[in-house]
């Protein structure tokens, strides 16, 4: 793969530059650079990077021999709502990975995909060719993933200009306000790096919801994300003292059974898992017909257990928390 770089990584250190263009850690980054070269020369991991070097580097994920065929052992393709010869809309399952990070060992999407005939756009590194936009592990529902490249380049650009629309349902410890705009940046964890965190040095992240059913000390909300940020939904919600149920990395998980009132809904809530976050509406432009598509799924099975079990919505009484601050 070649990058130019241009005048925004000027002055970046090149291991610093790749973990964020490629979106790896930075000790991935790292080996990359080992075998990397820049202007056909040998670089370090701290060599500081100008406008117009030209880096050069393999790709990032090594051919794997049986990889495919291990992945159509453990994974069955995810169901597939739409697909034409430039892109396919699907159903993802919680617990399947988008694509290879740091340490991964089971197959990913992109395998699951590729091991069941999709060839997928080469956009991007090798590990993540097609996808445009991504799921965390286990956050359940619907993606677009692109197979050819034109596809690809002009998803990209309706995701960055946001002309993309992107549903989420999610069930919160606690009641928020009726209705909400979160404008608070986010940023890696200075000490728990698999975390993000609200912090005035990251970046841009809003989040604009309302509550459609509450009961006592839960809440099922629609989210609207005006931006893509890393666990942004997750880290959001915690911010507000709302943190997503079952979601064991912000909290969410004990605080969930711990206001259990039931022990029917104490156990719906020991089966869910993983955190109770849904991607349950998406409506965009097809890239290459103008068409406009729009799809929409139900709640996977363990989550919807868990509103079953919490009953008619008891029109419990809306937070009056103030509002929360920008960054």
């Amino acid at each position: 793969m070649t990058i130019t770089i241009d005048q925004d990584a000027q002055g970046q250190r090149a291991d610093v530059f790749l973990a964020a263009h490629l979106q790896v850690s930075r000790a991935r980054a790292q080996k990359i650079v080992e075998s990397a070269t820049l202007n056909g020369q040998s670089l370090k991991s701290k060599t500081a990077l100008k406008e117009g070097d030209v880096l050069e580097f393999e790709d990032i994920v090594p051919a794997q021999e049986g990889r495919s065929a291990v992945a159509e052992e453990q994974e069955p393709l995810p169901p597939i709502l739409y697909e034409d010869d430039d892109l396919l809309v699907l159903d993802k399952p919680r617990g399947l990975t988008v694509h290879a990070g740091a340490g991964d060992t089971q197959s990913t999407l992109v395998e699951v995909l590729r091991a069941n005939g999709r060839t997928l756009s080469t956009v991007g590194p090798a590990d993540r060719a097609g996808i445009v936009h991504r799921l965390d592990k286990d956050t359940t529902g619907l993606m677009i993933v692109c197979k050819t490249d034109a596809a690809h380049w002009k998803l990209a650009a309706d995701f960055e200009a946001r002309r993309v629309r992107k549903t989420y349902l999610a069930l919160v410890c606690g009641v928020p306000k009726p209705r909400g705009r979160v404008e608070a940046p986010i940023a890696r964890h200075p000490v728990q790096r698999q975390k993000q965190t609200v912090a005035a040095s990251g970046r841009p992240a809003i989040t604009e919801y309302k509550v459609l059913s509450s009961w006592p000390k839960f809440a099922l909300v629609e989210i609207n994300l005006m931006t893509g940020r890393t666990h942004q939904i997750r880290v959001h919600f915690q911010y507000l003292g709302n943190a997503v149920v079952g979601d064991s990395l912000y909290g969410g998980l004990k605080r969930g059974l711990e206001a259990a009132s039931d022990e029917n809904l104490l156990q719906a809530l020991q089966e869910l898992r993983g955190q109770a976050l849904h991607s349950s509406k998406l409506k965009f432009i097809h890239p290459i017909s103008g068409e406009e598509l729009e799809f929409e799924v139900p709640l996977p099975n363990d989550f919807q257990r868990v509103v079953d079990a919490l009953g008619p919505d008891k029109d419990a009484t809306q937070s009056t928390l103030g509002r929360f601050p920008k960054l």
